[in-house]
């Protein structure tokens, strides 16, 4: 039975996993007498927003602060092992270096992207030393050290938008960021205090589809961005200058996806196979900046960073603390009331971060932890926006990456574990500060790169959903679809209708991101009575459970022998 209250120590996190094998057996036994090699569809459910059910690590503990309390109280019998024997392993280093590679790459350019649109009021600086320092705070403090946490591409929307709004009001933009922080991480902290998080349950694989599919569309399209800004620089008689380096973006990018698809070849020793996949992205950018490099020198220029003003100095000249007092009773009133869609965006961009790098098939060993993470973002966005640094929050699709990142598999490419420590992002985000001290590094690293990765990242998010899996069916003959998919089962109709459904609400996720950048996580929060209320009137619950079910059942059978 589940208790109310959450799990606590070493002898609850045993007593769950005993839960977890009589569920499994249970199911096991309750199944029909069908052929035992048929994938079986889940037992349909009432479907109702009320039999949801909870997640580990979102169970009502109750009282002030009692889930984050529970949350640190759990993660404490693993605080040794963190930091020693989980770290030793050369998953680490390769987690790390992926952490930093991706992340990095991902901050230069939307820290380049704000400055031109801002017009230099904030930059690459600002950027890099919110990310580098609230990582390494995150973990060494955060009950999930493997949560990925940075200035994301809609936090710079965010911020373009508060600057927009700040001039249109007429108050100045600093103390108005300041304030609107203030209220951002007091408004998070109650929710952590009153274990509002846990509500993330009702945000389905439906939602969490086309949130992922937007996001992972998100970085190719500011990848893509980069391309054109490189393509429209100089005149038509470097036109071949221009290609080439365009090349080499999309070389990077189908490099870095080719080794990381090298598990499953039949190319070379499977332990060379791990090494390249685990090191694919740096392999890529290496061999990137090492061709750009060579042209560079002999054939004509290559665009590289610009880094005239990195270091630990403002984009803009200005104090590092910003003076509160320098805004009216208005100008505060305003920051109050802008702080609203900036957390309803927080709760579901790090929740959702936190639910999909901490699901069963991920197979993190050490529990799940929503309210302390969640804490640790409120304190961060509290005290970042008082010295003019941007906001951080869970990142997707980085997040599940690294945890990808972090895991061990088999021969057959299923994973067993996950070496979760806390070194391995401690070091990712330590080398993401590394240009802050020595800028002369970014000048190697060619926009070609930056651009590439980005590309990498999104696609990679999008080609690990299920919904990317049922667009790729929109155009497969039906007698060549994958029999071990619960979704196959359903009606051949009813599956493309539903994936036709969720493509139109990423694409209005994209209309919402386009004219109505505050506001754009309203119609993410609206996702949950479209499922609730909407598609139970046009599927029926046994196939939407079968839609839904990203085949847990199989996953639950894997958690299990895995044991």
């Amino acid at each position: 039975m589940r208790t109310e209250h959450a799990a606590v120590d070493n002898a609850q996190l045993e007593e769950a996993n005993d839960k977890t094998a009589e569920e499994h057996t249970a199911a096991v036994a309750s199944k029909n007498n069908n052929n035992n090699d048929e994938v079986e569809a889940p037992a349909p459910k009432s479907g109702s927003v009320a039999d949801q059910e909870v997640p580990a690590g979102l169970e009502y503990v109750g009282g002030f602060c009692g889930a984050l309390f529970a949350d640190y109280r759990r993660r404490s019998a693993f605080l040794k092992s963190d930091w020693t024997t989980d770290a030793m392993s050369m998953k680490t280093l390769s987690g790390a270096l992926f952490l930093c590679w991706a992340t990095l790459t991902s901050t230069i350019a939307l820290g380049a992207h704000i400055r031109d649109v801002t017009g230099g009021v904030i930059g690459i600086n600002e950027y890099l030393m919110m990310n580098s320092a609230a990582g390494m705070l995150h973990a060494i403090f955060g009950c999930q050290p493997l949560l990925v946490l940075r200035p994301t591409g809609p936090i710079t929307l965010l911020f373009e938008k508060q600057l927009e709004a700040a001039q249109q009001l007429n108050v100045p933009f600093w103390p108005f960021f300041a304030w609107t922080g203030i209220f951002v991480g007091l408004f998070m902290f109650l929710i952590t205090a009153f274990e509002l998080s846990r509500f993330i349950k009702y945000l389905t694989p439906f939602t969490e589809n086309i949130f992922a599919a937007f996001i992972g569309t998100v970085y190719m399209k500011d990848g893509i961005q980069g391309m054109i800004l490189i393509w429209s620089r100089g005149t038509e008689d470097v036109a071949a200058q221009k290609l080439l380096t365009i090349n080499l973006t999309i070389g990077c990018t189908l490099l870095a996806l080719w080794l990381n698809n090298m598990k499953s070849s039949k190319w070379l020793t499977y332990g060379v196979r791990g090494v390249l996949t685990d090191y694919a992205l740096m392999i890529a950018l290496l061999i990137c900046i090492g061709v750009a490099a060579v042209l560079n020198r002999h054939f004509f220029p290559i665009s590289f960073i610009e880094t005239s003003s990195t270091g630990f100095n403002t984009t803009e000249a200005r104090s590092w603390v910003t003076d509160l007092a320098a805004i009216d009773a208005a100008g505060v009133a305003y920051a109050f009331v802008a702080a609203f869609p900036v957390v309803i965006f927080f709760y579901l961009d790090q929740n959702i971060s936190s639910l999909m790098c901490q699901k069963p098939a991920m197979k993190v060993g050490k529990g799940s932890y929503y309210h302390s993470s969640f804490f640790c973002m409120a304190v961060f966005n509290f005290i970042g926006p008082l010295f003019g640094l941007p906001f951080v929050t869970g990142s997707l699709p980085h997040s599940p990456q690294f945890v990808e990142a972090m895991a061990e598999t088999d021969k057959d490419h299923k994973v067993t574990g996950v070496k979760e420590n806390r070194v391995a992002p401690f070091v990712g985000y330590l080398l993401i500060g590394v240009p802050l001290l020595v800028p002369s590094i970014l000048e190697v690293v060619p926009e070609a790169a930056v651009s590439g990765a980005l590309i990498y990242v999104g696609l990679k998010a999008l080609l690990s959903t299920q919904l990317w899996e049922r667009i790729l069916l929109l155009a497969t003959d039906p007698q060549l679809y994958p029999a071990d998919k619960s979704y196959t089962k359903v009606p051949v109709k009813s599956m493309h209708c539903f994936t036709l459904i969720q493509i139109v609400c990423v694409m209005v996720c994209w209309l919402f991101n386009i004219f109505l950048g505050l506001f754009f996580p309203l119609f993410v929060i609206s996702l949950v009575p479209i499922r609730y209320k909407l598609l139970p009137c046009i599927f029926s619950q046994e196939h939407l459970n079968m839609l839904l079910s990203e085949d847990a059942a199989e996953e639950e059978e894997q958690s299990f022998d895995g044991e």
